[in-house]
């Protein structure tokens, strides 16, 4: 279940990664002004910018008199910035062409936090209170969860997961339709922390598509779009981005080698508990449809080579078997996006991906549905 709950969203917005570049075109002063009430006597405020794989610090800010606190910033496009309050609170603005006001508690993190002044940012508090809510509900759900786990109730825990299933499922639409009232506004992008980028890319890339076209000076919004060109190329419909890998034999094996069947792309590696949770499922589906013409390529992201062994002998896994025995810095994790594992894409015999991350129930439908029963 804990890995059912982490998978629901993928955190597009804790990777707001951009290239600062200099801009001639006439700026626009907003300013930032407020309020702290429980201000710390150790530590500072600070003004930082989400920039290319770093948070950029723009400026130190400190507090008159009455607790409060000004500063201004030129813009010529939204982007993403973050007050941090003595390290015990943090806000996220977008800031563009509005003045914006704030009241934070300071001593807090979970302490009073308003932010006014611009459409953007009630877009963003109504992101943050859907965000409380799913996370006490996710919270709800996984207390059931484990009391029927604890009971050793299978049936339960099945109608649970599914349950959630069905109930992000109904979110997810609910929240498309308010995204596409906020949209061109970059909070749109915090919004796809509701998606899965291998199930609703699709829609991804069609916001990712408006807010670029409208804000093509702002960063943020030229970055998302980039992010989800990149993610076009191992999306459902495109070809399979070729690699070329090792057997422990030491044979080099190739994806297109694969060509003229459906072929199952297994991500795993002997270390990763899911996988090998998941491997048995995948035994069984191979050996109902081998016969069909199914294949399977299972890519090991193993470090050690005697570990990559002994794995595929215990859990039987009787197909083709490559690895670089790099880790995280298999060349093919950056081709292929690869978050986390397991992770797997049915390739068809153009080599056209068709599907992606199948796992229990969901892999043998979509074998049945291909191959029949």
């Amino acid at each position: 279940m804990k890995n059912i709950l982490k998978n629901s969203a993928i955190a597009i917005f804790t990777a707001l990664f951009l290239i600062a570049c200099g801009d001639t075109e006439e700026k626009t002063g907003t300013t930032i002004s407020g309020v702290v009430e429980n201000p710390q006597d150790q530590g500072v405020i600070v003004l930082a910018k989400i920039s290319a794989g770093k948070r950029e610090v723009i400026d130190t800010l400190y507090l008159d008199a009455k607790n409060t606190f000004e500063t201004t910033l030129e813009t010529n496009a939204p982007e993403f910035y973050q007050l941090n309050f003595y390290n015990n609170q943090v806000a996220t603005l977008i800031v563009h062409d509005k003045d914006l006001e704030i009241v934070a508690d300071g001593a807090n993190r979970n302490g009073k936090m308003e932010i006014t002044g611009s459409k953007d940012m009630e877009y963003m508090s109504q992101l943050q209170d859907i965000m409380k809510r799913q996370n006490e509900e996710v919270q709800e759900i996984d207390k059931e969860f484990r009391a029927a786990r604890n009971a050793k109730d299978e049936e339960k825990m099945k109608n649970i997961q599914d349950d959630f299933l069905l109930m992000q499922e109904r979110k997810k639409e609910d929240i498309k339709k308010q995204v596409e009232q906020m949209l061109p506004s970059l909070a749109a992008i915090q919004a796809m922390n509701f998606f899965n980028p291998n199930e609703d890319f699709e829609f991804m890339k069609s916001v990712a598509d408006k807010i670029a076209s409208e804000h093509p000076k702002s960063e943020m919004a030229i970055f998302f779009k980039n992010q989800m060109d990149e993610m076009a190329k191992i999306s459902v419909g495109a070809v399979a981005p070729n690699f070329t890998m090792p057997t422990p034999e030491g044979k080099e094996v190739s994806l297109t080698d694969f060509r003229g069947e459906y072929v199952l792309v297994d991500f795993w590696a002997a270390w990763c508990k899911p996988c090998r949770q998941e491997n048995p499922n995948i035994v069984d589906a191979y050996n109902k449809y081998k016969g069909y013409g199914f294949q399977i390529l299972g890519v090991s992201l193993d470090r050690k080579r005697e570990d990559w062994l002994k794995a595929i002998e215990a859990d039987n896994l009787a197909w083709t078997q490559v690895s670089e025995l790099q880790f995280w810095s298999t060349p093919v994790v950056q081709e292929y996006k690869i978050q986390g594992i397991p992770f797997s894409v049915l390739i068809d015999p153009e080599g056209k991906i068709v599907a992606k991350n199948l796992r229990g129930d969901r892999l043998h439908e979509k074998l049945e549905e291909i191959y029949g029963g």
